[in-house]
This record gives C-alpha cells, structure tokens and sequence, in this order.
C-alpha cells in the first residue's frame, strides 16, 4: 500500500540517518578523490622506482662497455709494440710515448707488461693482480681476434689472445682493469692495462642526472594530467551534488541520466525508483488526508446541526438517536484512522509480540456481534479452534472485528453470517462468510483502497475495514482473499496467518446464533 510504503521510507530513513550520524563519529569521510588519486599514486611510485633501478643499472653497462672498450684498445696499443730480441721480448715505448699512454684529465693509468716467466717488461711492477699460469685462468678468459701486425715485418701476426676484466685497488683508490695474454712468435707475454673510476663516475652521474630529470618531467606531466582528469571525471558528480542541493524538499522529480557517468547511473537509478516511490507515498499521504477531512465533514457537520437542536430544546427521542449514531459513526471513523494507522507501523509491534489466542479474541466481541445479528435478523454462526498466533492482540482484534462488521453490515435482514477460525497445517484460517449481494470480481481488488465503497452500496461506512485488515495481515506476512461463498453467491474473506506450534490439547467449539424475522 502506499502510505506504508512511506512509513517504511520515513523509518528506513531515520534508520540510515541514525546510522550515517552513529558511523560518521568514528569513521572519517573518504574522499573519491583521494582514494583515486592514491590508487593512482601506487604504481606510478613503484614504476618509478624500478625505472630507476633498470636506468641506473643500463647506464652502468653503457659506460662501463664504452670504458672498457678504450681499456682493451689501449691494451691493444701496446701488445702492439711487442718485439722479439735476442730470444726475448721487448715493449718499444719512448719515454714520450709512455708519458702521452699515461696521460689523461681525470684518471690515473697504469699498465704492466711480463713474459710467461714473469720477467718485469715494461710499466708498475706492483699493479694488480698476478700473473698466474694461462692454464688456470682460461676459463675466466674470452678469446679475441689477434692484432693486426702490419708493418712489423720483424713480428709475425700474433695467435688469438684471450681478454678477463678485473676490479680491484691501487695505491689507495679503486680501478678497473683489462688483463690479456697474445702470444708473438711462440713467446707469451701478459699485458695488464687499469685506469681510476673518475670518468666512469661522471658519466653515469650525468646519465642517471638526465633520466632523473627526464623522469621528473614525465611524473609531474602523468600527475597533472591524472588530477585534472580525476578531476573532470568527478565533474558530473559535482553537477548531480549541486542538482539535488538545489532542490526543495517537495521536488521528488527523477534525475536525468543522460548526464550521469555509466560507474554510478546505477546507484542514480536507484535513487530515481526511491524518489518515484517518495512521490507515490506523498502523493497517497495527501489523498489519505484529503480523503479522512472529507469523511470526517459530513459527521461532524451532522453533530453541529444536533447540538443546535438540542440548543434549542428540541430534545426529542430522534434527535438523542441520531446523534448517539452521529457521534458512534465518528468514534468509529476515528478508531479506524487509528488502527489503520498502528498497521502500517505493524513491524514495530511485533518486535514486542505476544502470543494470542484468537478463540478467546472472538468470544471478547461475541457479545456485540449478536447484538448487531438481533438487530438485522442475521443468523450468526462461528466456528473457533485453539489458534495461537505471536502478533498485537489490538491489531488482531481490529482484523477480526472489521470482517465480521462488514459482513453483518451488508449481509441482508434474514440473511446468514459464519465465521470460522482454525489451525491448517502451519497457518490459522479466519474465513468470514455471508449470503449478500457478494462484490463483483472486477472490484475484489479495489475494495482495498482506502475509501472505496461499491456504487450499490447501501450501508453507511467509511470504506476502511478492508484496507486496516490487508494492512494488518501484510504486517504479518500473511494473505487475505474475497472470493464467492461455495454455491457462487455472497461473498467469503479468507485470511491466512503464520501460525505458532500446535498446543497438546485442543478445543473446538461451534456455535449458532439465529433470530426469527
């Protein structure tokens, strides 16, 4: 129904602003932004790490291949200027030539020359490290093609030298050298060339100094270009945000989603279906309030015009009479708009439930129900088993009493009313039927709405007994139906409820109450 809906709006609201203000005191707001920026923020960091790392290392292995190379030329220079003498190998260096292979701006050379017997040939005799026999060095050795001997016609081409690369320290400071051992004319010798790290050290500061820059630049781009683009991304939500503050309370149009990004038209979606639902709610609250002002206008205006006809001391028997029904038909109309509206808020009752038992219901209002049956010649039976239920005992009595009253209302003088209450499996049945005019199929459904009455209706009412009993029964998740008596004629109300575990002992009790016309 829709005014229930909007009481479970109204409670399902303050649960969820409850909730909200109960969470916001003790955990912080996130901020979208954030968490996207960070999310983003992660593996840029990472990436930039290892990006360093890998730059670094190849800017090592450019310099250090580049150094290398001009270490083994240089080698190569003077494995150049071998020489065989007298059965001995001699290095053809002037002392300015040896001054010019020395000379360098930033780094000390050093090189050393020996024959396979270790005699000293040329260079420091304490550079690092040792020969040792060719045999145990092989393996650490890469063999390369042998120099080119043109114009020595006194040397013949040399066999294929093997080369190692060493790291290692020298009259206090840290080298890196190159190790070879040629072989000219079937005489070995070792040719040891080694340099200080100055211009190494240097180029890779420059390199690693570029690609930082290089990476800084390309960070701070990939930054701005991620916030303005967050940024612009949460646009569309600062638009909706901006949309709904902008809105007064009775504005309960859906949100256009054409401008709403595809990650929340969802969750917007969902919000438009709650806002549909808030309008149907108002929109039956206000034809609730409409509808209640309207059927309370003619009772009212009926007291007014007694109580001046009682003002005027025209204290007849019809005037008391009329308005002792005046004033029941309001009290009634009142009751109603209260139980009416304990139902809806029915889930609220039954957290503190009891355990009811219907047949004891019944035999409360048995006495005013034959009252009402003498009065219309109603022939009025009731069937009641022990039926207990967990519910409101109010609520419950409400239920019964609005389909007994409607039925001995509209049932004709002379006419037949039961009422049956009994255990069916795991359900109570309360069945009430009659032999009047019965409602017609195409109406079963509206006689639920809230102050609907049938076109061919005689009796006085204010069209809300239906509607408090369906309210009732949903509280209990239970079902209601109107539907023909078993021959096709009059009408039958079938009321299925939740029912509690049988009791050991049972009582069944059938009684009929009949009046002559």
């Amino acid at each position: 129904m829709p005014t229930t809906d909007a009481a479970e709006s109204t409670a399902a609201a303050r649960v969820v602003e409850a909730t909200a203000g109960h969470t916001a005191t003790k955990l912080p707001a996130a901020s979208l932004r954030r968490s996207l920026l960070r999310s983003l923020a992660v593996p840029l960091l990472l990436a930039l790490f290892a990006g360093s790392v890998f730059g670094y290392r190849a800017a090592e292995r450019v310099v250090s291949t580049a150094y290398d190379q001009s270490l083994l030329n240089l080698a190569n220079g003077i494995a150049n200027r071998a020489r065989i003498e007298n059965g001995e190998i001699t290095i053809g260096l002037a002392a300015e030539t040896e001054a010019l292979l020395r000379t360098d701006t930033v780094d000390h050379i050093y090189f050393r020359v020996r024959d396979d017997s270790g005699r000293m040939v040329a260079g420091d005799a304490d550079l690092p490290p040792p020969e040792v026999p060719l045999g145990s060095v092989a393996a650490a050795l890469t063999e390369i093609p042998p120099a080119d001997t043109q114009g020595h016609g006194s040397r013949p081409k040399a066999a294929p030298q093997r080369v190692s690369f060493f790291d290692d320290h020298f009259r206090g400071e840290a080298i890196r050298g190159v190790r070879f051992h040629p072989v000219v004319d079937n005489h070995g010798l070792y040719v040891t060339v080694a340099e200080t790290l100055g211009k190494r050290r240097g180029a890779i500061r420059e390199l690693l100094l570029g690609f930082g820059l290089g990476v800084l630049l390309v960070l701070a781009a990939v930054a701005a270009v991620v916030r303005h683009g967050v940024t612009s991304g949460l646009a569309s939500l600062s638009r909706l945000e901006e949309e709904l503050a902008e809105r007064t309370g009775e504005d309960l149009a859906p949100i256009n989603l054409s401008h709403v990004p595809l990650e929340v038209r969802e969750v917007v979606r969902a919000l438009n279906a709650l806002l549909m639902r808030l309008r149907e709610a108002s929109a039956a609250q206000r034809k609730f309030l409409q509808d209640a002002a309207h059927q309370l206008r003619t009772p009212l205006a009926g007291l007014q015009v007694q109580i001046e006809l009682l003002h005027d001391e025209q204290t007849d028997q019809t005037v008391s009479s009329t308005l002792r029904r005046s004033v029941k038909r309001v009290t009634r109309l009142a009751n109603q708009l209260l139980a009416l509206a304990r139902a809806e808020t029915g889930q609220h009752l039954l957290a503190n439930a009891s355990t009811v038992d219907l047949s004891q219901l019944i035999d409360e209002m048995l006495e005013e129900w034959l009252c009402m049956a003498d009065e219309r010649k109603i022939d009025f039976g009731i069937q009641r088993d022990v039926s207990t239920i967990t519910g409101d005992p109010t609520l419950l009595r409400e239920l019964i009493a609005n389909l007994v009253d409607n039925a001995l209302k509209y049932t004709p003088h002379g006419g037949q009313v039961t009422l049956r209450c009994a255990r069916v499996g795991q359900a109570v049945e309360i069945e009430v039927s009659d032999n009047g005019p019965g409602i017609p199929e195409d109406q079963r459904e509206r006689v639920f709405e809230r102050f609907h009455r049938l076109p061919e209706a005689t009796a006085s009412g204010s069209g809300l007994g239906l509607p408090i009993a369906r309210e009732i029964v949903a509280g209990y998740h239970g079902s209601i139906t109107i539907g023909s008596c078993t021959d096709g004629k009059g009408t039958c109300v079938q009321v299925r409820l939740p029912a509690m575990p049988a009791p050991a002992s049972t009582r069944n009790a059938t009684r009929r109450h009949s009046t002559d016309s």
